[in-house]
């Protein structure tokens, strides 16, 4: 066969895998697609940057309230409106992150099979509602508690005068440690949705589910006293506990 007939059949060939799936991509394609995303991914956050500019006073209120009447304090004249930014720029974030996911969902879903696509929605859908449930569950649960046994602690040796700055990455950090523990029951539905678990499975595992999520706990948990971690190791253990449940009913 001479050079020119191989060339003949390779573009022949072509041809018909692009007729065969017309919704095929180029690579350039591709990375055309890819840079629409990622510009509406910033202006979803930018857009959500400016809401959360108009009500970062009233976000950092609702974030001072557990702490009772700690006293806070600026140790200089410009980490107040650094605090008010970050806290924006945080809320920002949160706000976007289901628009974000859903322009990752739209952009990898044509390589994904049946079986993989099924993860998505419950993802998609799921995921926010339970960063908010454990978001909720730090700051009504969490909080509190261990807010009051580091200032009781401290009564008749010293005032308690709070750095802001520090306040608000505790804070924060809390807030989001638990919203990502509570997307478990999602990474649990994912794994046994591809087969690598079934419900039967994670109940033989689960003592191991019982010092994992203690070990978490006692890496989240900036306290000292024991409530903190056994209240984040119960909430843990009950979305596992519950997620097992779930896959029963739906025979997995």
């Amino acid at each position: 066969m001479s050079s020119s007939e191989a060339e003949a059949e390779l573009k022949a060939d072509i041809e018909v895998e692009e007729e065969e799936d017309p919704s095929s991509m180029t690579v350039v394609e591709h990375l055309d697609e890819l840079r629409l995303r990622l510009i509406r991914a910033i202006a979803y956050v930018t857009v959500s940057f400016f809401i959360s500019l108009v009500f970062a006073k009233d976000i950092m209120k609702i974030l001072q309230a557990p702490a009772g009447d700690i006293t806070f304090q600026a140790l200089s004249i410009e980490e107040p409106i650094m605090v008010f930014f970050k806290v924006a720029f945080y809320s920002a974030l949160v706000m976007a992150s289901p628009f974000i996911l859903f322009e990752v969902s739209q952009f990898v879903a044509p390589g994904l099979t049946e079986k993989e696509k099924k993860i998505v929605a419950p993802a998609l859908i799921g995921g926010p509602i339970l960063f908010v449930c454990g978001a909720s569950f730090a700051y009504f649960l969490l909080l509190p508690p261990m807010l009051h046994f580091f200032q009781s602690f401290g009564e008749g040796v010293t005032p308690i005068n709070q750095r802001l700055d520090f306040y608000m990455s505790l804070v924060s950090s809390l807030l989001l440690y638990m919203g990502l523990c509570f997307q478990l029951p999602i990474v649990l539905f994912a794994l046994s949705l591809t087969g690598l678990v079934t419900s039967d499975h994670l109940i033989k595992i689960w003592r191991y589910a019982v010092v994992g999520a203690s070990v978490v706990a006692l890496v989240i948990t900036p306290d000292p006293t024991a409530v903190s971690m056994l209240l984040v190791t119960g909430a843990l253990i009950g979305l596992y506990s519950i997620t097992v449940v779930l896959l029963k009913l739906f025979g997995r």
